[in-house]
């Protein structure tokens, strides 16, 4: 499997490429509205979703807590992401500030996963 052929260090620069590559396809105008084309959302999406899934395999056994809060927290982030989107909410309610917390959380669990990475051998 390819998870496996793949060295700790080289997964955490992966990592690190779709942390910028999220950043890169979050970009907006003005008014909020999305300015990267569709197939760098795709990708950055689909990178992201691929990191994770083998940071958690890798990480499993040596950094369980990490990886429950990575996975937990990417979970919640999504499906807060998916009701924002679908309600069109306003700044200042609470779903929104749990959104941010959360947020800031994953963000949080994404580089303690990597710091990890870099740390194994």
């Amino acid at each position: 499997m390819w998870s496996n052929n793949m060295k700790n260090k080289t997964l955490a620069f992966f990592g690190i490429g779709t942390c910028i590559l999220s950043v890169i396809a979050s970009a907006t105008d003005i008014e909020g509205n999305s300015v990267a084309p569709i197939a760098l959302l795709v990708v950055s999406g689909i990178a992201t979703t691929v990191f994770i899934v083998m940071a958690i395999i890798r990480l499993w056994k040596e950094a369980k807590s990490a990886t429950i809060l990575l996975a937990f927290t990417t979970i919640i982030f999504f499906i807060l992401s998916l009701i924002q989107g679908v309600a069109s909410l306003s700044y200042g309610r609470s779903l929104i500030i749990q959104l941010n917390i959360t947020k800031v959380i994953n963000f949080i669990a994404f580089f303690w996963v990597i710091i990890k990475l870099f740390k194994m051998k």
